[in-house]
């Protein structure tokens, strides 16, 4: 592996001494929704979401009694719109390279059995808690395809927000979750390393360069196994495309 990256380190599941009551998770949904910060998903079973172009920053169909503040549109950095928008090629891309690298038959496994899994319309309700989460990397010059260990994650109610967290291992995230439609949702974070205190994402003015703090984009499915996956376009260290796949702990 390349000296760009700092290597992740195995631990065991955190205790969940803060995780929401189901009674407090269901009751900052409802509050959620009352004030259109989440949308109600349709019912019906739905199939792969499209992902080839980001709306542009006054795209309002999909955002009808949100608030603009709620809009990733009004947040994101240019720089991420784009590798938004250019998302099915880099899953494209990243995927082709990966055939040449010398993976295990197991990570080969472990790698389609996330990205070919069937998708289905999100229930914001069904994010929240604990997860064991994993990083795919596929693609590059560096990373071909490399499974890594599994992790711990979690999805909370914060400041009206669905918030996600990567919190453990040496390489961290944490960020907003806001909608995009019924099929997904767009994750805008920023790493952060061991024990440093977490960073907020940059917003439309950006300005971070350090690829080791660079933002992170992803974009998050639920799956209809019940795991989820978030994919990272484009990115800015080893390969080409990053997948987390996300489990409920054993």
């Amino acid at each position: 592996m390349p000296t760009t990256q700092k290597p992740e380190k195995d631990s065991g599941f955190e205790k969940d001494v803060g995780m929401i009551s189901g009674f407090v998770a269901a009751l900052a949904i409802t509050m959620a929704l009352s004030t259109g910060v989440l949308a109600e998903t349709p019912q019906g079973a739905g199939t792969q979401p499209s992902t080839t172009a980001a709306p542009a920053a006054g795209a309002t169909d999909d955002f009808q009694g949100i608030p603009p503040e709620y809009m990733w549109t009004n947040v994101v950095t240019d720089f991420d719109r784009d590798r938004l928008s250019r998302l099915d090629e880099a899953v494209a891309l990243g995927t082709e390279e990966s055939y040449g690298a010398s993976a295990t038959i197991r990570e080969r496994a472990a790698f389609h059995k996330v990205m070919d899994a069937e998708t289905k319309p999100i229930n914001d309700a069904d994010l929240l808690g604990w997860w064991a989460c994993r990083t795919i990397k596929v693609g590059g010059k560096f990373s071909g395809l490399v499974v890594y260990s599994w992790f711990d994650c979690k999805v909370s109610v914060r400041d009206g927000f669905l918030f996600f967290e990567k919190r453990s291992g040496s390489q961290r995230l944490s960020g907003r979750l806001y909608q995009d439609g019924s099929d997904r949702r767009v994750l805008l974070a920023a790493p952060t390393y061991n024990d440093e205190p977490q960073r907020a994402y940059s917003g439309p003015e950006g300005g971070i360069t350090d690829p080791q703090r660079q933002d992170k984009l992803g974009v998050l499915s639920q799956l209809v196994d019940g795991r989820l996956r978030v994919v990272f376009p484009w990115s800015v260290l080893e390969s080409t495309y990053d997948v987390l796949e996300l489990k409920r702990p054993n």
